[in-house]
Parts: C-alpha cells; structure tokens; sequence
C-alpha cells in the first residue's frame, strides 16, 4: 500500500492501461510498452504532474490533435503513426472505464505512412534563431557567413544562386535582387529584406572587393568567388556548431524552412512557387504536408453534444 500510495495519478493510470492492453486488448508486450510511453508522454504534456486528481472528463479533442501535430517536428511519420494509435486506443480505454463520457479517438485521423521520404524536413523559426545567432558576425569571415545564411533563408535561394550572384545582382536604390537561374529559365526579381540588405552592406564594407572579380561572396582571404558545393559545406558546419544537426551539404535545409514558413503563415502554394523559382507546381506540392494550421481546420470542428 505505501509504494501504491507513492505512485501519481498519472504513474497509476498508465498502470492500469498497460494491464488493459496485454490483458484485454491482448496486444504484445513490446507493443504494450511503446504505446504507454506515447500515453503518459501524453498525459504529462496535459496534466501537471503533481496534480492530486486528473480532470480527464474535461479532456478535448483539441488537445489530441494539437498533440500529435506538435511531436510531428520530432518523429517521423512511422512513429506518428504508432503515437496517433496508442493515442485512439487510449481515447476508447478511457471511455469503457467511465473516465471520459465520449470515444474521442475518431478526432485523430490517419496518419499515412507512404511517400514518407517527400516530407520536407525544415527548421522551426526558433532553430533558425539558433543558428543565426551562433554566427560570430566580429570578424569579415562571421559576417560573410551571416548574410549567405540570410540569403537562403529568408529569400530561400538555392546554394547555386547565392553562389553565383554578383555586385551588379543587387538593386540597393529599389531594394531587389536580380537572380539569372542556373537552370536556363528567365531571371526572376526578388524584394531584398531590410535584414538582408543590411547584412549584404555589412559583409562588403568589412571585405571590399578587389580586383576584377565582380562575384558577390568570394573566399575569405581571396577573391575567387565561391563554389556552390563549399558554401552548403560552410552551412552544414554551422549547424553542427548550432547543435542543429550532423555536418554535410545542408545548404537546401534552409531554402526548405523558408518554403515552409510561407505556406504555415497562409502563403499559397503559387506564391511560394513563384518565389522558390518553381517551374512547376507538383514540385511545391510537398509543402501542403507541413501547413499545420491548415490541417487543424480540416480535423475541427470537433461536434458537441447537443444540450436538451
């Protein structure tokens, strides 16, 4: 009795859940175990754990798509899928034991599985905070780095472009770049943020070019101007600093982020096309995926008991 009396009400609930699933729902031990930790991961993110009684009555559709659409930026579709299914066998567990009046698990839709590999990964605007402010932006070298990071993810350029833009490129009078594809389409116009301008105009005053070279971004220390391949290597970099990941070519990475915060924030897919340079729409397509607060409009209305 002491060591029950020790327990939470969130310890004693998954407790019983997990005696409930091998016993009556006859789910293998393994199975048992991965969804009561998805359960009480659950439960922890709703209730505070020093609460004396859990209000579960009071427990919302809301929350449980709210829920799995948060951990959708740590887990990959596979185990989303076995989340949203512990969470449905939860939602009918806690409705046959009489602690909630309604079967809520119908308010988690399913999560498919197929074409996994098409989910754009991206960084949420906090980790792109992160990493910006890891750029040491003393030195020539800092400041170069910030303003090539601007370019990709703000204007979310691809490596090509940022590497092959020159002086001419930008409009400082109106506040444009000029971008010449690398992939033979016609040149496009971009508005250039005041942050980026800035930190173009920053990057120049500490590096003024020398020369003959008109490139934009050269090498630090030289005036060759720099190779696509090597800038998204400079960018990898910065992100294992940041703490945001492995080394690599991860230039693309932000040019994704940028594409996905439009399509979060409401943009369309045709102004985000048009922006990313995009020949064709199904290419833009794969952003519809990660537009969370549509997908919470689609999933709600949840309908309420009609009051005699």
């Amino acid at each position: 009795m002491k060591a029950i009396a020790s327990q939470s009400p969130i310890d004693l609930l998954v407790e019983d859940y997990q005696e409930h699933l091998l016993h009556v729902a006859g789910l293998q031990p393994s199975t048992g175990q991965k969804w009561t930790f998805f359960v009480r991961l659950f439960l922890k993110a709703q209730f505070k754990p020093q609460a004396r009684k859990l209000p579960l009555r009071q427990l919302e559709a809301r929350a449980l798509l709210n829920f799995v659409l948060q951990q959708g930026q740590h887990y990959p579709p596979g185990q989303l899928q076995s989340l949203a299914s512990a969470l449905r066998s939860f939602c009918r567990y806690l409705c046959a034991r009489g602690h909630h009046p309604r079967d809520l698990s119908a308010a988690l839709p399913p999560i498919s599985g197929s074409h996994r590999e098409d989910l754009p990964r991206y960084l949420s605007p906090a980790q792109l905070k992160q990493l910006l402010e890891s750029l040491d932006r003393r030195t020539s070298l800092g400041k170069r780095d910030y303003a090539v990071t601007l370019c990709l993810a703000r204007l979310g350029l691809r490596a090509g472009e940022v590497a092959g833009l020159s002086l001419e490129d930008v409009d400082w009078r109106n506040g444009r770049l000029r971008l010449a594809t690398p992939k033979g389409r016609r040149e496009r116009q971009l508005p250039l943020p005041q942050e980026v301008g800035q930190a173009l105009a920053a990057y120049l005053r500490s590096a003024p070019p020398v020369g003959l070279s008109r490139g934009l971004f050269r090498t630090h220390g030289g005036q060759r101007p720099l190779r696509s391949p090597w800038l998204s290597q400079r960018v990898g970099a910065a992100l294992a600093r940041a703490g945001l990941g492995a080394a690599g070519k991860r230039a693309h990475l932000l040019r994704r982020s940028f594409a996905t915060q439009l399509v979060q924030q409401g943009a369309s897919l045709k102004a985000v096309a048009d922006l990313l340079g995009h020949a064709s729409l199904s290419t833009t397509q794969v952003y519809a995926k990660v537009n969370l607060p549509m997908l919470r409009t689609v999933a709600q209305p949840w309908p309420q008991e009609v009051q005699p």
